[in-house]
């Protein structure tokens, strides 16, 4: 009997960037940091409980666990509902990961139900695919692939390759495990050149290992190696993907690829290899709690014993892993355990007890994969390839229809005449009420636009006059300045050689003050040019920019100023550099013109695809509703900088109580 299938294809999530990339690095520990700061607003402070959970996720999953139910708790207690689904969806993805199944399905319905309310559609496509990888391990294949081809369905509509590229991987994923590898070789190669194009390292590595499962079966045959250059292939995509995976620390998908190279070895007669590489993969496992993982492992690990002639240590391993599959509902992989239990029951002579597991393997390869299974499969992905064809076919089958309908209509002429006059009527209003629609929706699109590029170009342009004068005043202005004082102070050297019975008290006392009105020109002048244009921003970046302004304006008597930056080592693109410090530059000066604060706090973390700023003081604050005001103090300028750059600029303020102002732009 040939028992192929040990989980050599990867189920990817959709929520957590990168897929199944668990690398700990500094990021958590500065996160925690500054989530634990007094007076972080509670917007972000959510965030940054998400972003923990994920950064902690190789470490210490009950950790992470710990940081999303934190996250769950501050979203709901400020009922934040899309802040809400996102940690609902975030826990069904730990959990889902412990192989948890069923908690997982609740967070993930708990999930689905608040983002359908919302009508946030590609987040609910991402829901769906998250559910289908429980389906899956589950052996709910056609539930699986239904929802599957779903989601792929809306992520091209909406043109987001990365979502599309772990869709297909999981697409592959289900029909390599229903033994259908041509088709499942399709979608992962589809996949394997989406995640090449869009350079997502470990989703590459992940289909990696996917394509290297397909050229170990094309290469082995009832446990023996037909093809070998087959072999060396799985071998070279499997070695491939362990450069990807160990670079960037993915230990879940490790566990995967070292117990493919196990299995390699294993067909080679290697045992003792087989068995380290099958260890290693072990540990990997449970080193994150993956359950379903453990007991794949336990299987190759029992085909090696068996193979070394240690049939009592192959049931063992075999036993463990059956009892896990069993729990987890994975009746694709318990029916492999049960054939190799019946195969190892046979090598050790005891023929009653190999009857048993064959009988239930019998049993269980019935009830998980059948010719009508095999056929609602392909039909099921027939139907989505087919689906433009099949409306067409509706519709014209409609259109009989209507004509059928229209000659019985006929005999009573009068009432078929008035009939049509009516539908002509009704036609040409819908087709003149569609047409204004239309028309006032793309004017309406127009006006938006050349209202956006006007503030671009105002914003733009803004920015190109002040390096101009910037420019201008040091290359200029501060030039000609420095030359005059040279030459004053050259007057004044020549004066000092004059006796001092020649010399003229009244004379020198003007030279000496128009030396030193020259002087507080070129600092003057210098001071502007800075402030128009900083250097430190031009050379160094936002970060850099924001310290050094910070450190002058810590001059200002009664005023403390506490700065956090955190993840912004990265230069950002230049035109949002600009315009972040320039409403840095306008929030900091509305606050020591108008808030009459003594302590500013400002925070800059940077998140995957999202910077944030927040700045608070401890000033007078101000009434939001009050539209004059609200315009007086620049407010406005700031909002429309901020909008420059597709973000959002929340101010939070209640007189008395001082100002919080929380700033998110997106980097992608």
């Amino acid at each position: 009997m040939n028992y192929r299938k040990t989980l050599v294809s990867i189920l990817f999530f959709l929520l957590f960037p990168p897929a199944f990339s668990f690398a700990q690095n500094s990021l958590a520990d500065s996160l925690i940091k500054v989530v634990q700061k007094p007076g972080i607003h509670d917007s972000v402070k959510i965030k940054l409980y998400g972003d923990i959970a994920w950064e902690l996720l190789a470490s210490d999953i009950n950790q992470a666990l710990d940081y999303a139910n934190k996250e769950l708790e501050l979203a709901t207690k400020t009922n934040r509902k899309a802040d809400i689904a996102q940690a609902e969806s975030d826990i069904g993805n730990i959990y889902n990961r412990k192989s948890s199944y069923d908690t997982a399905l609740i967070h993930y319905n708990k999930a689905l139900e608040l983002r359908k309310a919302l009508k946030q559609d590609v987040k609910v496509a991402g829901v769906y695919s998250n559910i289908a990888t429980v389906y899956t391990r589950q052996s709910m294949f056609e539930e699986a692939l239904d929802i599957s081809f779903k989601s792929l369905k809306l992520f091209e509509q909406v043109g987001d390759e990365q979502k599309q590229c772990i869709l297909l991987g999981n697409i592959g994923y289900l029909y390599y495990d229903l033994e259908q590898n041509k088709s499942a070789e399709v979608f992962y190669q589809k996949g394997l050149a989406l995640a090449r194009k869009n350079k997502l390292r470990v989703l590459e590595g992940s289909l990696l290992i996917s394509v290297g499962g397909i050229k170990f079966d094309e290469g082995v045959v009832n446990d023996s190696i037909v093809n070998v250059s087959k072999m060396d292939s799985a071998l070279y995509y499997f070695l491939e993907a362990e450069k990807i995976l160990v670079a960037n620390n993915v230990i879940y998908n490790l566990g995967v690829v070292y117990n493919n190279i196990g299995r390699i070895y294993t067909q080679k007669g290697k045992y003792d290899l087989a068995v380290s590489f099958y260890e290693k993969g072990l540990k990997n496992r449970e080193a994150v709690e993956d359950l379903l993982g453990v007991a794949l492992s336990y299987m190759n690990l029992a085909t090696t014993e068996l193979l070394r002639g240690n049939a009592d240590k192959s049931i063992s391993y075999l036993e463990k892993s059956a009892r896990i599959f069993h729990s987890l509902k994975n009746y694709l992989n318990l029916k492999q355990a049960y054939g190799k239990l019946a195969e190892a029951y046979k090598v050790k002579g005891n023929y009653p007890e190999s009857l048993k597991y064959f009988e239930l393997y019998a049993k269980y390869k019935d009830s998980v994969y059948t010719e009508s299974n095999a056929e609602k499969m392909a039909e099921m992905q027939t139907k989505y390839d087919t689906e433009k064809k099949d409306l067409e076919i509706a519709k014209q089958k409609a259109e009989l229809e209507a004509r059928e309908i229209e000659k019985k209509r006929q005999q009573t002429f009068i009432t078929a005449l008035i009939g049509l006059v009516i539908l002509i009527i009704l036609l040409g209003y819908f087709i003149y009420s569609r047409n204004k629609i239309k028309q006032k929706a793309r004017m309406d699109k127009e006006i938006a636009n050349q209202r956006e590029i006007r503030s671009k170009a105002v914003i733009e342009a803004e920015e190109k006059e002040r390096r101009r004068i910037a420019q201008d005043l040091h290359d200029g202005v501060g030039q000609i300045l420095s030359a005059a004082k040279l030459n004053l102070s050259g007057l004044e050297d020549k004066m000092k050689l004059i006796p001092d019975n020649y010399q003229d008290p009244e004379r020198s006392s003007l030279l000496s003050n128009a030396l030193e009105l020259v002087n507080d020109s070129v600092k003057e002048v210098r001071a502007v040019s800075h402030n128009m244009m900083p250097n430190t921003l031009i050379k160094l970046g936002l970060a850099s920019a924001v310290r050094e302004f910070i450190t002058k304006i810590s001059s200002v008597p009664n005023l403390k100023i506490d700065l956090q930056i955190v993840g912004m080592e990265e230069r950002l693109d230049n035109t949002v550099e600009t315009v972040l410090y320039r409403v840095i530059q306008e929030v900091v000066a509305n606050i020591i013109k108008h808030a009459k604060a003594n302590v500013i706090s400002m925070q800059l973390i940077r998140h995957e695809n999202e910077l944030t700023i927040m700045i608070e003081d401890n000033g007078v604050g101000f009434d939001k509703n009050k539209v004059t005001q609200f315009e007086g103090i620049g407010l406005k300028n700031i909002i429309s900088r901020v909008e420059f750059l597709n973000g959002q600029v929340e101010f939070d303020s209640t007189p008395g109580q001082g100002t919080t102002v929380v700033i998110e732009v997106p980097l992608v």
